[in-house]
């Protein structure tokens, strides 16, 4: 949208802007300080943001977490899931081998009960 004014000639593009996650955030934590909503925070960010505006659960999960003393804007990376599997402590060979050893016992117990084999 252009808005000009009448009393001298000059443009001022008032077009949409593009804002990526973190100016987004701080803008919800400026606007749930009065209290506003989720959802009214979420308007706001349509109204401002091109096509990158975060989603309604995103908006409420930042308020929430405003709302519980977070300061920080930034996102914080996620801690990677510990690995339980058996697997993740070999090495490749070893994990082949096991693999393949696993594999040689259930084929010979379905060729001992000819076929009729069936894992429990």
């Amino acid at each position: 949208m252009l808005v000009t004014s009448s009393s001298d000639s000059s443009v001022l593009d008032t077009s949409l802007a593009t804002f990526t996650f973190e100016p987004q955030r701080v803008i919800i934590r400026f606007l749930h300080l009065p209290r506003m909503k989720p959802i009214g925070i979420h308007q706001q960010l349509s109204d401002t943001c091109n096509d990158g505006v975060m989603g309604v659960k995103n908006v409420r999960s930042w308020v929430q977490q405003f709302r519980e003393s977070r300061t920080s804007c930034e996102n914080k990376p996620k801690e990677p899931r510990p690995c339980t599997s058996q697997w993740s402590q070999q090495t490749p060979k070893e994990a082949f081998a096991a693999a393949t050893q696993l594999w040689r016992q259930r084929c010979e117990n379905c060729v001992r009960l000819q076929g009729d084999y069936v894992e429990k």
